[in-house]
């Protein structure tokens, strides 16, 4: 009796089927849930390594987690299974060249767009990297055990000397206050003007910029050295960051480049408080964005502070609560592992800036 009547009841349930861990994955990815993402996939490769799909999948949530390594292998062994891929291609362009590899990022768009011709903005993308590609073909370089400055011609000698010199300091200044350097080498490139402008499309406030190699534009740079090295430090925060704690808030990584540069910052809370606003922090990430150079400025001044709070208040925990942010904490959670009160931090940072929310 009781066994029928439990066939009776399992009868009535409503069956539940298991989701196909692929599907699982391509909508967790759509969701920014890169965690998830790389557990369905995972599952998939697990019953079919050589799944190209899952592969790709695999590689862009690796990316979303901010592992470019992982993500790197698992796309190109993604195009090794299936060569005619165009997502696995087109992810695996746009991550190499965010990594500094441009000969791969155009190997690979060369490919999606012999597959796919009628793509243009691969196409466009693709000519761009490879005039990028030409005028580096041009420049000498100067290679080290943890830098490689590239210039063009016996002009940029001795400011690549310069930069070089000012890249071992920055190693120093921020590899101690972070308490951890970055392991792979870093590049930066010396431009003109124009060049810098050609290849980065920077807004013209921009001093240099940071896209997986430091691009610095130089003229007359050995006029003001103190700026030069303050550019150079900034920049490789940048570098040490994309390296050990990609996944951090946009404005804490400005702010904590701002923060580490060497000089007196004593101009930047000057210029937060004559202006009497703040940004609102759902904002601050755009704001440096802008085309604006007082809003950029703004902006600059906002992060340092916060960056500033944040360091004083968690000491010697610092790089283990980046660590925890880049893991995908959030900031209150993270700052609550070492009993400190998002709202504390707040205050003081509001404090500082002599602003009122």
């Amino acid at each position: 009796m009781q066994t029928y009547v439990l066939l009776l009841l399992l009868a009535g349930a409503p069956q539940v089927v298991a989701q196909d861990p692929a599907q699982a994955g391509w909508e967790a990815l759509q969701r920014g849930d890169g965690e998830k993402a790389a557990s369905s996939f995972r599952q998939v490769l697990a019953m079919n390594p050589r799944d190209a799909q899952a592969l790709a999948g695999a590689g862009v949530a690796a990316h979303m987690l901010g592992r470019d390594d992982q993500a790197l292998s698992s796309l190109k062994r993604a195009v090794e299974v299936d060569p005619g891929n165009v997502y696995a291609l087109y992810m695996l362009g746009q991550i190499a060249y965010g990594q500094g590899d441009l000969d791969l990022a155009i190997k690979s768009f060369e490919r999606v767009v012999k597959i796919a011709p009628g793509n243009p903005s691969a196409a466009q993308q693709l000519q761009t990297w490879k005039k990028e590609a030409e005028l580096h073909s041009g420049f000498s370089a100067q290679p080290g055990a943890r830098f490689t400055v590239m210039f063009e011609g016996p002009a940029q000698a001795a400011i690549a000397s310069r930069v070089s010199s000012a890249l071992d300091a920055a190693y120093v200044r921020a590899g101690g206050a972070l308490n951890t350097y970055p392991p792979e080498t870093v590049t930066a490139i010396l431009y003109t003007k124009q060049q810098f402008h050609d290849i980065t499309r920077s807004p013209t406030w921009a001093a240099a910029a940071y896209d997986g190699r430091i691009r610095i534009p130089v003229a007359g740079a050995l006029k003001n050295p103190a700026e030069l090295d303050r550019v150079v430090t900034h920049e490789f925060v940048h570098a040490l960051i994309q390296q050990m704690f990609p996944r951090i808030p946009y404005w804490l990584n400005e702010g904590l480049a701002t923060y580490l540069e060497p000089g007196d910052h004593a101009g930047l809370t000057a210029r937060l408080r004559a202006s009497g606003a703040r940004i609102p922090l759902g904002e601050l990430d755009d704001a440096f964005r802008t085309a604006d150079g007082d809003e950029a400025r703004l902006a600059y001044a906002e992060s340092y502070l916060g960056a500033r709070v944040l360091a004083d208040r968690l000491g010697a925990n610092f790089p283990v609560f980046l660590q925890y942010l880049s893991n995908g904490t959030e900031l209150p959670e993270a700052l609550s592992i070492f009993n400190v009160a998002v709202a504390d931090v707040e205050r003081d940072w509001t404090r500082r800036a002599g602003a009122s929310r």
